[in-house]
C-alpha cells in the first residue's frame, strides 16, 4: 500500500474490513450522531477548501482585484485553516488513539492518518507563507509596487499561492476521503 497521499487512491482490502459492513452508500441513513456530524465537519472543510481554491484560480485568472482579493481571502483562509488545525488536533489526541484501541487492525490507517496530518500542517505553514508574499508582493494599494518588481512580482506571488491552495486541496480531499472510510464504519459500528 502506498501511504503517499499523493499517490493513493484509497486503502487496501486489509483496512477496509468495517467499511465492508458499513459501506459509504448506507451512510446517509445512519443513526450515529457523531458519524453525521463527522461527515459535516467534513463537508464544510471540503466546501470552504473549494472556495478558496477557486478563488485563487480565479484571480490568478486576472478576473478579480489583487487588493480586494487579498482583503477577501485573508479572514476566509485564517478562519479555514483555524477550523482545519483544530479539528486536526481533536483527531490526533483523542479520536485516533480511541479509534486504534477500539479496532487495532487498523493501526496501519491510522499511522497513514497522522502522516497525512504532517503533511497538511506542512500546507498549512506554506500556503500562509505565500499568502503573506502575496501580500507584502502587492502592497497595500494592489499595485505591485511595494514589493518592487510590480506586476509581474505580483502575478508570480498569486501563481506561488495558488499552487500552495491547490495541493493543500489536492491532499485534504485524499485525506478526508481515506479517514472516513476509516473511521466513519467504526462509529457507526460502535454507536448501533
Amino acid at each position: 500500500m502506498s501511504s503517499d497521499i499523493d499517490q493513493r487512491t484509497g486503502w487496501p482490502e486489509e483496512l477496509c474490513v468495517v467499511l465492508k459492513d458499513y459501506p459509504r452508500d448506507t451512510w446517509s441513513d445512519t443513526r450515529s450522531a457523531m458519524a453525521r456530524f463527522w461527515i459535516e465537519k467534513h463537508n464544510y472543510l471540503r466546501r470552504q477548501s473549494a472556495a478558496l481554491k477557486a478563488a485563487g484560480d480565479e484571480y490568478r485568472a486576472e478576473g478579480a482585484d489583487a487588493s480586494r482579493f487579498c482583503g477577501w481571502l485573508g479572514p476566509r483562509l485564517q478562519g479555514f485553516l483555524a477550523e482545519l488545525h483544530g479539528h486536526h488536533q481533536i483527531e490526533d489526541f483523542h479520536y485516533f488513539p480511541a479509534f486504534r484501541s477500539a479496532e487495532p487492525r487498523l493501526g496501519e490507517g491510522f499511522d497513514v492518518l497522522n502522516r497525512d496530518h504532517e503533511l497538511i500542517h506542512a500546507g498549512i505553514v506554506c500556503i500562509v507563507g505565500a499568502f503573506n508574499e502575496l501580500v507584502a508582493t502587492i502592497g497595500p494599494d494592489g499595485t505591485g509596487r511595494q514589493g518592487g518588481g510590480g506586476q509581474d512580482a505580483g502575478r508570480r506571488a498569486a501563481d506561488r499561492y495558488v499552487e500552495a491552495g491547490r495541493l493543500l486541496h489536492d491532499r485534504l480531499e485524499r485525506h478526508l476521503a481515506d479517514e472516513e472510510d476509516l473511521i466513519i464504519p467504526l462509529m457507526i459500528r460502535h454507536e448501533a
